[in-house]
Order: C-alpha cells, then structure tokens, then sequence
C-alpha cells in the first residue's frame, strides 16, 4: 500500500509541476480549459491523482475549477498583479532585511556561486539556464532568512508572482533579476541590511512598474 501512494504522489506531483511551469512561462494562457482526457492520456495517469493535482494548482491561485464545468487555467488582471506584486515586494525585503544579518560566510558564498552561474548562462544566451539559476538563488536567500514561516509565505505567493514577472520579455526580466542579485550579494558580503533592502526596493520598483506597463493584451485582456 505504501508503495503504491508513492507512486500515485510521485505522478501528481508531475503533473503538478509540469502544468505549473507551462502556466508560469506563458504556454498555457488565461482562461485556457485543462482537457481532463487529454491531459490524463499525456501524462499516463488516471483520474484521481489528475484531480488531486488540479486541487494543488488551484490553491496555489493557478488553476480555477468549476463544477460541471471542468479545470482552466485562473486569469490575469491589473488589480490582482498589482496586490500579488505589492505583497511580494514586502515579504522579499523581510527575507533579506532579516537573512543578511545573519548570515555565515557559506551563505554568502552559496550566493555568489548562484549568481555568478546564472550571469554565465545569461550572457552564453542560455535562457533556460538562466532561469534556473534565478530560481536557485531565491532559493538560497530562502533557506536563510531565519524564519521557516516567511519563508512558507513566500514560497505560496511565489507561483503567482513567477507567473506575473515573466509576462516580461525574458531579458528584460533577466537583467532586472541579476541587477537585484548583485546588489543582494554586495550587501551581504558587507553584512549590511539596510544596503539590501534599498536595492531590493529600487529593483522591485522597476519590476513593478515594467508589469504595470504592459500592454493588455499580455494579461489576456
């Protein structure tokens, strides 16, 4: 029996994930229906792990399901960006604000090599890489802002904010990721708090507003 949930957890969690970065990255769009057979004869699974999954999607605010109506992908809009983003910008100044002080010398290192490998992928045009690396560095910062409860906090709102910052064009989302990490970097090697969250404040600022800017109909206006 054991053996079996795992292997029914292990196939949810793929969908999961596969659906979720195909939301994030745009290829699934807003409003799209989630075709309960053809996403269960893609990914070889039945109908109850299929069900469990979209129930994930939908608490992470990804997916809307609907009564008799079936799975689709949750939509945009401009008020909802702006109070994911708002929320966002606040909860990453406390995990810097209260991880920097903190941290030991292989803290920042784990950093540094982070941001190092993502600049190297980025300026190689290795876009997936890039993104990677992204996504490994926030984890880094993560892992070691001191408190386990914000950093859940993050981690829930954080597929929704991923979703809203790569409406962008990747490099100039990119370049506005590896400004925040030099920064980010910087201030730790010099165990200054205040340094970090300044620039987390003016980098996000930037994201904002570029979001803020975007044509409608990139929200599926």
């Amino acid at each position: 029996m054991a053996s079996v949930a795992r292997e029914h957890g292990a196939l949810r969690e793929h969908v999961v994930a596969a659906l979720r970065a195909e939301i994030i990255d745009g290829r699934l769009g807003p409003g799209e229906p989630l075709r309960t057979e053809a996403i269960m004869e893609r990914f070889g699974v039945s109908n109850s792990p299929l069900r469990e999954a979209f129930a994930q999607l939908a608490s992470e605010r990804l997916v809307v399901v609907r009564r008799n109506r079936g799975a689709s992908v949750a939509p945009l809009d401009r008020g909802a960006a702006d109070d994911v983003l708002r929320v966002g910008g606040t909860l990453l100044e406390h995990v810097v604000v209260w991880g920097v002080p903190g941290y030991a010398p292989g803290d920042v290192a784990a950093l540094r090599r982070a941001a190092v490998d993502f600049e190297l992928a980025l300026r190689s045009g290795d876009l997936v890489t890039a993104y990677a690396e992204s996504d490994r560095f926030g984890a880094a910062l993560l892992d070691r802002c001191g408190s386990p409860e914000l950093a859940h906090a993050f981690r829930s709102l954080l597929p929704r904010l991923q979703r809203l910052v790569r409406l962008l064009g990747p490099h100039e989302y990119l370049a506005l990721q590896g400004s925040l990490q030099a920064a980010v970097v910087a201030s730790a090697e010099d165990g200054d708090a205040q340094s970090a969250l300044l620039a987390v404040r003016s980098v996000w600022r930037q994201v904002s507003r570029a979001v803020e800017d975007l044509p409608d109909d990139r929200f599926g206006g």
